[in-house]
């Protein structure tokens, strides 16, 4: 599943359970990915933290606007930052 999270403020974004938190401007937006695992990951806001927290049994990967990956945790790919 890919979802794009697009800000109209600033937020954090905050991905768990590694809690890698990643600062998304106004106008912004980034691609959430869950490749495989469970069925039952989850988004929530939170003040001004939009946690994402992957599936049971899954991982997340995350890419800016620019296409770049994010590093949200070990299963990112090399090239992350």
């Amino acid at each position: 599943m890919r979802f794009i999270i697009r800000a109209d403020r600033d937020i954090t974004v905050a991905f768990e359970p590694t809690a890698a938190e990643y600062a998304l401007a106004p106008g912004r937006q980034i691609v959430v990915e869950w490749p495989e695992g469970g069925d039952d990951g989850m988004v929530s806001m939170e003040a001004d933290d939009f946690v994402v927290t992957a599936p049971t049994g899954g991982y997340t990967r995350a890419w800016d606007a620019e296409g770049v990956e994010i590093y949200v945790g070990p299963e990112s790919g090399p090239d992350a930052r």
